[in-house]
């Protein structure tokens, strides 16, 4: 205990010493980029120049977490990926090796944003928005080009835009490379994005997976390359040598000398690539697998044998071949209905009203659905994960005037009953004011409390730290 308290808070201490050096680190960086561009001319082993594109995630709790709290902390926070807390995106990336231990690239990323309160500039509760940001890095790798596996280290300089504010940022960080024979990659990096203008308050974590193609080799390469692979004495036999059947493979490589053909000097009739002296089905284009024949599809739903998991049943592409189940007849296959056991709409994702996204549903009927969001120990203060959901709550409200709710407060059983009625009467109120700060009626609004009267868990308490939301069509 005592040495993951001391690790904690030798990270913790190395964090705010970052942040008050990031000004210095962008310059060392800028100087390395200048001292590199001069030595960079060794062009043997290094990357030629290739589009990459990659998913990732953007962490904005972990570092201000490790900062307030403890490194141990900040890996221990629930709810890591609701929204809120991560955002997940796409980019593309251009590579190019300044030399064989060096790569340059630059990058420009999107991401649908629900930033967490306070992260941009300007913004108390936390706002949804499109971002983009765009990067130059320098990656300093352990080995050379042509390594399976190579780990590097990376640095650079970025910016982007958060919601509506610019703002200038120093990616450092760390990542592997891997690459096949085929010339294909597969690059993970992890990074640690400083915060260099105000535009936003707090570093964030920057996570990617990124897949690329090696760039095709250039006209001289490509010359070299033949006159290396291309002995004189075979130059000589090409010259010699003969084509009988005239369809321009040499008798020395024609499998048929007699017979034209495209497959190794071969016919091929169906044009499946697999010569017709061992295809068993020369008029049907096939698979080798299969001798040529088609893959078969037994059930006649035209998904092959090979993915459909209902092979005697007819089914969809959807459902992998099999049939949709749709349990509660609504015409909503379950696999895209989120209320699969109650009849909704499409309009609702198969739900009797509109779904809030992000929230544990704990009860559904007809004309109503139950929604929850919690609270920290003896507190009635909203959290950030509860903003999204009470959002979503107030637009579904705003866009049918009949529906109604119901705000009902709880407790955990840790303190006196007084104290218990008390604190569970203050979520439901600031529950209720929350919706009537936005303008919804009072009449519409029903709200009461129970103290720790109805937990839901009896030994997890933090879950009967609990207001419920119960949305209600009349």
């Amino acid at each position: 205990m005592v040495y993951t308290k001391m690790v904690s808070l030798s990270v913790i201490n190395l964090l705010n010493t970052a942040n008050m050096y990031k000004g210095f680190i962008l310059v060392f960086m800028l100087i390395s980029v200048g001292i590199i561009s001069t030595k960079a001319q060794n062009k043997a082993d290094r990357k030629r120049g290739m589009l990459s594109f990659n998913v990732n995630l953007s962490d904005y709790g972990f570092i201000k977490s490790a900062k307030d709290s403890s490194f141990s902390a900040a890996f221990k926070r629930k709810a890591v990926l609701k929204s809120g807390n991560t955002s997940f995106g796409l980019g593309v990336s251009y590579w190019r090796g300044l030399n064989s231990h060096i790569d340059f690239s630059g990058n420009l990323t999107g991401s649908f944003s629900n930033f967490p309160a306070f992260f941009v500039k300007n913004d108390s509760i936390g706002q949804a928005a499109f971002s983009t940001t765009a990067d130059a890095l320098l990656h300093f790798r352990a080995l050379k080009e042509n390594s399976v596996i190579n780990p590097f280290l990376t640095g650079g300089i970025g910016a982007g835009y958060f919601a509506d504010q610019l703002a200038v940022y120093a990616p450092v960080g760390t990542g592997l490379q891997f690459r096949f024979k085929t010339g294909g990659y597969v690059i993970v990096q992890a990074q640690w994005r400083m915060a260099l203008t105000t535009g936003i308050n707090n570093d964030y974590v920057f996570y990617s997976v990124g897949f690329a193609q090696q760039g095709k080799l250039s006209s001289k390469e490509k010359k070299q390359k033949t006159k290396k692979e291309i002995p004189a004495k075979e130059k000589t036999a090409v010259v010699t040598d003969k084509d009988s059947d005239g369809d321009g493979i040499m008798d020395s490589k024609d499998n048929c000398p007699v017979e034209k053909g495209t497959v190794n000097g071969c016919p091929d009739t169906d044009s499946d690539g697999i010569a017709d002296k061992d295809d068993k089905c020369k008029d049907i284009a096939g698979v080798l697998r299969y001798g040529g024949c088609p893959v078969p599809d037994s059930d006649g739903d035209g998904i092959n044998d090979e993915t459909d998991k209902c092979i005697t049943e007819k089914g969809t592409k959807e459902n992998h071949g099999c049939p949709v189940a749709d349990k509660d007849g609504d015409g909503i296959a379950d696999t895209e209905d989120k209320c699969p056991e109650i009849k909704g709409t499409n309009e609702n994702n198969g739900c009797p009203l509109p779904f809030v996204e992000g929230a544990e549903l704990l009860n559904m009927s007809a004309d109503s659905m139950s929604y929850r969001i919690n609270f920290d120990f003896d507190r009635s203060i909203l959290l950030p994960d509860a903003f999204a959901v009470l959002k979503q709550i107030v637009e579904i409200l705003k866009s049918d005037n009949s529906l109604r709710i119901n705000i009902t407060g709880h407790a955990d059983n840790l303190g006196t009953n007084t104290a218990n009625i008390q604190v569970s009467a203050e979520r439901a109120k600031i529950a209720r004011d929350y919706f009537l700060s936005y303008n919804i009626k009072a009449d519409r609004i029903k709200s009461s409390y129970c103290g720790s009267a109805r937990p839901v868990d009896i030994t997890q308490q933090w879950r009967n730290r609990r207001v419920e939301i119960t949305i209600i069509k009349k």
